[in-house]
């Protein structure tokens, strides 16, 4: 048995990735979930099966309840670091590591980091550059409440729970009609995602445009190392579903200088000192504007594109962070290649014929690392308007940018004839 264990938290997405990284690196494996085993992701329940890891039943809502299981964890194991591995862990993450006495951020940088309206208001104080928002409470807001908003934000805007993630309620409105709506809808139908409610107070800021961005690094020894800029493809407005990214995304030297200056500046102001970071931007005509920033890794297999591109594994550098080893940065004179992730959207309601063979062929195109299709023939597919409308992914690498947009044009191609239109099906 390893002599040091890392409590990886609520592993989920791209902190799954957390798990082998944390074995590789020579530690036993707690996985902390509010969840009983059968409701893991499958691989989590397979490295529990395995033996690999071990698993904590624990409220993971209930940061004093984490934090006594692994202080009597700690009395019976050398616990080495303590790891968020999805966004709504970050606070608990935090006060367990004080709690231990272990490197991680403070529990009031959990605060700035887990409420966007905190965090912008942190940001701007810091001088760095962030939408004007106005924070709202969806119980309370009547009509002078709404014009008051509308004031002060205008329109277009976007509106968002403070402490919601990946695209959920997240939305463009035009006027007051609209804005209006979203927040009825809110009150009516909060979202209950992980154990956390979404919509009770919501965000409402002025729209940004330009292209979209995140920015991938880590911070150890109190220096911030930008590891990669990734290019994010969003799915139409009013939402902003993604539905793919690009690894790097080959910014001019100017912008990609001002997009490092501006992300060092972010996540000092946060006080994120140490572990890994992910954060959005939007490129406007006049700089950077923060969008947010997350003290975890990226979603959305983002780390799978950084390890393809630079051969730099992000997980494993969070770990050896949290746990106070040193990091080696990647390799200034390794060619980077590209690579994509593509996920699968219809633009209309619509029918999955055959799975397996959207699979096949997505299979066979040049440079796919691996495809996956979440949804059984015959399913009734919707137009995104959050991650849970997708129905699979793929990704790919090339040595160039023109190779790898050729290969997803052609994922795209076989993913627009996989499907029938909902109508014709039902008549």
């Amino acid at each position: 048995m390893p002599d040091a264990t890392v409590l990886i938290i609520e592993p989920e997405s791209s902190g799954i990735d957390l798990i082998p990284a944390a074995l590789g690196l020579g530690f036993g494996v707690h996985v902390v979930d509010r969840r009983a085993v059968h409701e893991l992701p499958s691989a989590v329940r397979d490295a529990v099966a395995a033996g690999k890891a071990a698993h904590l039943r624990v409220d993971t809502r209930s940061a004093g309840a984490v934090a006594d299981a692994a202080a009597a964890l700690a009395r019976r194991t050398e616990v080495a670091a303590v790891v968020a591995a999805f966004e709504y862990a970050v606070p608990v993450a935090s006060a367990v590591a004080e709690r231990l006495g272990l490197p991680g951020i403070t529990p009031r940088s959990a605060e700035l980091l887990r409420d966007k309206r905190k965090m912008k208001q942190a940001l701007s104080v810091a001088g760095v550059r962030v939408a004007h928002g106005v924070s709202l409470a969806a119980e309370r807001a009547d009509d002078k409440a709404l014009r008051h908003v509308a004031r002060r934000v205008g329109f277009p805007a976007v509106v968002k729970p403070v402490n919601g993630c990946g695209s959920l309620r997240v939305r463009r409105v035009e006027g007051l009609g609209e804005l209006r709506n979203q927040v009825e809808l809110s009150r009516r139908d909060p979202i209950d995602d992980m154990g956390v409610s979404l919509g009770n107070l919501l965000l409402v800021e002025a729209y940004v445009t330009g292209p979209e961005v995140s920015v991938e690094g880590y911070v150890a020894d109190g220096t911030v190392r930008i590891v990669a800029v990734t290019e994010k493809q969003l799915g139409p407005e009013p939402h902003f579903v993604e539905i793919g990214h690009v690894v790097d995304a080959g910014l001019e030297p100017g912008v990609r200088a001002d997009v490092e200056r501006v992300a060092r500046a972010a996540v000092e102001a946060l006080g994120t000192h140490v572990g890994a970071f992910h954060l959005e931007a939007r490129l406007t005509p006049t700089g950077p504007v923060v969008i947010e920033v997350a003290a975890r890794l990226g979603g959305d297999r983002i780390q799978e594109l950084v390890s393809a591109a630079y051969g730099f594994d992000l997980p494993r550098a969070m770990i050896e962070a949290l746990a106070g080893l040193p990091v080696t940065p990647p390799d200034p004179d390794l060619r980077p290649r590209f690579a994509g992730v593509r996920f699968f959207t219809v633009p209309f309601p619509a029918v999955l014929r055959d799975p397996a063979q959207l699979a096949g062929r997505v299979s066979a195109v040049a440079g796919c690392r691996n495809v996956s299709v979440s949804h059984g023939e015959g399913a009734l597919l919707q137009p995104a308007t959050d991650f849970r409308d997708r129905f699979g992914h793929a990704v790919l690498v090339a040595d160039d940018r023109p190779a790898l947009d050729t290969a997803l044009a052609r994922v795209d191609t076989h993913v627009a004839q996989s499907v029938g239109s909902a109508v014709a099906c039902i008549s």
